[in-house]
């Protein structure tokens, strides 16, 4: 990112657009990777707009190192147009990471129109400034030596796109720390560490401002997110989109190595009744539907400031529950509310069927340990029973 002040030299600007080039050339990989994936879920196509910003970012730091360099002729208007350029793609790409890192971490809040847009004014403040600047003066003007110098509010452009990264991390290290939810962690200390190296490295670059080091940090930080992005997908189940069966093995195994004080240890296995009508009837299609509103439903059912739940598909038309609660009672009152929320689903979406399930639950005893599989086992016992039962 270009700095104000300074003398021209042209020795590095073969090392800075090497540098610039290199890292084009695998945010280009990763871009590739992204469009060809299966995966078409909304942080993935943010993130791939995250990385085609930057692309142009990179090419404007290109431009603006070879107007400096003298490579092209240097004159006011493109002193102005290389440092517009650099500025707004910046501020763009960090708002961007902003919306992604709150989709990722599911907040309803940039799900609405109207909210991305208010979100992003500060950007459109920072755009018209840059804009605005060859007249103004404000945030940087060329001086009778043609060297860029600072504005009173030069400081705006480096706020807004380091604001937004700022806000996300701080956002998701408070989730991180103030939400039990296993699996939700990797997510959010991943949003939460990837200002750090951005950050870091562009401070160094105001510093030492014809070295390449905020693109290297920036690459670094995009990697890591699509790295922890990927693993995420493979430990969720691709139809349900919540925990797959060898995370809830992951997790169970912890738990049941670790005794919380207060509270017990219970697993609950729902199972989806007559599942196969529904297949038969409507089809595999209309079958996966009422599977994944039978995983809303639960996942609604287990939502609160204090839960302590993991959830997981299990197997076909089966879904786990670990639970940490102080008394039996909760576990079946906790089952007793999936049943309910479950039974109004043909209401709430109209359904041509009726959908139900059962629930059994197992306790572990932490003073006679058992095998993981055989607390499974006695979970889906009790399942059985209930179903023998008819009790639904």
């Amino acid at each position: 990112m270009p700095v104000v002040g300074g003398f021209k030299a042209l020795g590095y600007v073969f090392y800075y657009v090497e540098a610039h080039i290199a890292c084009i050339f695998l945010l280009t990989i990763l871009l590739y990777k992204i469009a060809k994936g299966v995966n078409k879920q909304l942080s993935q196509v943010y993130l791939g707009d995250v990385i085609f910003v930057l692309m142009l970012y990179f090419l404007a730091e290109i431009f603006w190192a070879l107007v400096d360099g003298g490579v092209i002729t240097s004159n006011k208007p493109l002193l102005y147009l290389s440092n517009i350029f650099t500025y707004m793609l910046l501020s763009v790409a960090s708002y961007i990471w902003f919306v992604l890192s709150e989709t990722l971490q599911q907040d309803t809040i940039v799900e609405k129109f109207v909210n991305r847009v208010l979100l992003s004014i500060p950007v459109w403040i920072s755009g018209a400034l840059c804009l605005t600047a060859y007249k103004t003066g404000l945030v940087f003007y060329v001086d009778e030596n043609n060297k860029l110098v600072g504005g009173k509010l030069y400081l705006i452009l480096i706020v807004v796109p380091f604001g937004y990264m700022i806000a996300a991390s701080i956002k998701a290290f408070v989730r991180a720390f103030n939400r039990d939810r296993y699996t939700d962690r990797s997510i959010y200390f991943m949003i939460g560490v990837f200002p750090i190296t951005p950050i870091l490295l562009g401070a160094l670059q105001a510093r030492y401002w014809r070295v390449p080091l905020l693109c290297y940090g920036a690459v670094a930080a995009v990697l890591y997110v699509y790295i922890t992005s990927t693993d995420n997908l493979i430990s969720l189940d691709p139809l349900t989109q919540i925990n797959n069966k060898n995370q809830m093995y992951k997790y169970l195994a912890q738990k049941m190595r670790s005794e919380e004080p207060g509270l017990s240890l219970f697993l609950l296995m729902v199972d989806i009744d007559k599942l196969k009508n529904i297949n038969d009837t409507f089809g595999h299609l209309e079958g996966d539907r009422a599977l994944v509103r039978v995983a809303n439903a639960i996942k609604d059912t287990c939502q609160g400031p204090r839960s302590r739940f993991f959830l997981s598909r299990y197997g076909g038309d089966e879904f786990v529950i670990i639970a940490e609660m102080s008394y039996r009672a909760e576990a079946t009152w906790l089952a007793d509310q999936i049943k309910h929320n479950v039974q109004r689903l043909s209401e709430t979406f109209g359904t041509a069927y009726d959908i139900s399930v059962s629930v059994g639950i197992a306790q572990y005893d932490y003073q006679a340990p058992i095998s993981l599989q055989a607390f499974i086992a006695r979970a889906d016992s009790d399942l059985y029973k209930q179903k023998k039962a008819g009790v639904y």
